[in-house]
């Protein structure tokens, strides 16, 4: 009891263990200071209530002494705004951190696919051998380097494409190709994503039987901080101190219960080619896609590279498929189709003009869509170079002659096409009147580059964001030297002083036994 020397021992004793506990506490803080996750602990204490007893020196005959203090608690000083604030910053900067890589690839496109010694150099190339055929369309070593410089073209679209599509296929899988899917970035990602959830509802359940552990605390915290860098989340805080996490509006884990699972399936969609589900544990789907409600996020980015519509490997294919159909087109129809100028002609064996139906290229799946993957050079024209169309000439002309083989008008149109509009070839939809070859190319070079810088400014400014979050979060979570040293010399001094108290009773004590 407090009124007695007993009690004022028992008082200082209870401040002694107080205090050691405390300084254990300080100590703790200090060795994790540079602990990833880690909390900073306060002790707290309150007043052990005291109880009345008679004393003849009270004017009322009865006082009340105090009993000391106990420990309630060791507790963590955790802000639900900030946390909340720091995970919705973390979803942000986890989409520029995982489309990184992407720029890196888009930026290897533009310095060796479209750069002056890449695609542009190959057009480059196949135009001057034109223009030499122009000058000459007899010539059998021109037209060799006609058709060689334009087989370099296709060789280079060909490359191109290959490059994208393995990038594509290392983010989203090969479409229609459930192999390639299954060991894609996004399904690893995914599948990791929800192992994140199955953790978070195993922490929640120990937490629910611990509710004082600030490890468990921390390493949900920790867990929580990861899941918001892979997707967007909603927390929600129970009684019990277990969390609740909302994806998309549905709740994935409620407490100690993983309630949905979050899963990547292929799609029928080309430009689409996955979908983010979540399933109930019976299998039903309870939301079929919720890629393009993520908002900004890594899932995001790696499904960025997958769509057509949005800026990725794919929207770059599509590009380059553009310009791979439409100089296939062109080249074709110069070759093999007549107009109001005439019908294009070819230097036959004999020497003399023979009207032009092979084509220049050909698909390599013969199928009748070019693209940068299957364009490929007509191989009867790598066999006979002499089937370049160079002439045109109207043949129904009662001044036509088979034998003017010197005739290069056909050369003319091949010429134009490098700075010569073809209609459907634009960078940006509707193609209006559309552009040149060349214009194409610099343009595609502008859009990319424009592209990866915004991409980047974006990163910046998000990653200042969220350094500014954290620097919030580690200020009030963090652990301070100053701050504890303050409170190792307050608790020292503390334990100093009840130990003190302790001798002064401990001596009262054994002066009353030794008068008695």
């Amino acid at each position: 009891m407090g009124s007695t020397l007993n009690g004022l021992m028992n008082i200082a004793v209870n401040s002694v263990n107080n205090n050691q506990i405390a300084l254990n506490v300080v100590s703790n803080n200090i060795a994790n200071m540079n602990t990833e996750g880690y909390t900073r602990q306060e002790v707290d204490f309150a007043a052990i209530p005291g109880y009345r007893i008679f004393d003849w020196c009270a004017s009322n005959g009865k006082v009340t002494p105090g009993q000391g203090a106990e420990i309630t608690g060791i507790s963590t000083k955790r802000s639900e705004w900030l946390d909340n604030y720091f995970r919705d910053q973390n979803a942000g900067a986890g989409y520029y951190d995982q489309i990184g890589g992407m720029l890196n690839n888009m930026e290897n496109l533009l310095n060796d696919e479209l750069s002056s010694n890449g695609l542009s150099k190959l057009f480059n190339d196949f135009f001057a051998a034109s223009e030499a055929l122009s000058g000459d369309p007899t010539n059998k070593a021109y037209k060799i380097a006609f058709v060689s410089a334009a087989q370099d073209i296709a060789n280079g679209l060909n490359n191109m494409a290959n490059t994208i599509n393995n990038y594509i296929s290392t983010s989203v899988g090969t479409f229609g190709d459930a192999d390639s899917f299954e060991a894609s970035l996004i399904n690893t990602k995914v599948d990791t994503l929800d192992s994140k959830l199955e953790q978070l509802a195993s922490l929640n359940n120990q937490i629910a039987q611990n509710p004082e552990s600030n490890t468990l605390m921390d390493q949900r915290n920790i867990i929580l901080d990861e899941i918001s860098s892979m997707v967007p989340i909603t927390t929600t805080t129970n009684e019990n101190g277990t969390v609740n996490v909302l994806i998309d509006g549905q709740t994935v884990v409620k407490g100690g219960e993983k309630r949905l699972t979050i899963q990547a399936v292929q799609s029928d969609d080309e430009n689409n080619p996955v979908k983010i589900q979540l399933v109930d544990k019976e299998g039903n789907i309870k939301k079929d896609d919720i890629s393009d409600s993520l908002g900004d996020c890594a899932i995001t980015a790696i499904l960025q590279a997958g769509k057509g519509d949005a800026f990725g490997y794919k929207s770059i294919l599509n590009d380059i498929n553009k310009l791979a159909s439409a100089f296939a087109q062109e080249m074709n129809r110069i070759q093999t189709q007549a107009d109001a100028n005439g019908t294009p002609l070819y230097i036959g064996p004999d020497g003399t003009l023979v009207e032009s139906t092979t084509p220049l290229f050909v698909t390599k799946d013969g199928s009748a869509d070019f693209t940068a993957g299957n364009i490929q050079i007509n191989q009867a024209v790598i066999d006979d170079p002499n089937l370049v169309a160079t002439a045109r000439i109207d043949t129904t002309d009662p001044n036509y002659e088979d034998i003017a083989v010197g005739n290069a008008s056909n050369m003319v149109l091949f010429n134009e096409l490098a700075k010569g509009k073809i209609a459907g070839l634009n960078i940006s939809d509707p193609p209006g009147e559309g552009m040149s070859i060349t214009d194409y190319l610099s343009s595609l070079v502008s859009k990319i580059g424009s592209g990866v810088a915004s991409i980047n400014d974006a990163a910046d400014a998000q990653d200042a964001v969220l350094q500014q979050a954290q620097t919030q979060r580690d200020e009030l979570y963090g652990v301070d030297l100053n701050e504890e040293l303050a409170d190792l010399i307050k608790y020292q001094r503390a334990y100093e002083a009840s130990a003190r108290v302790f001798t002064v009773a401990n001596e009262l004590m054994q002066t009353i036994l030794q008068m008695i």
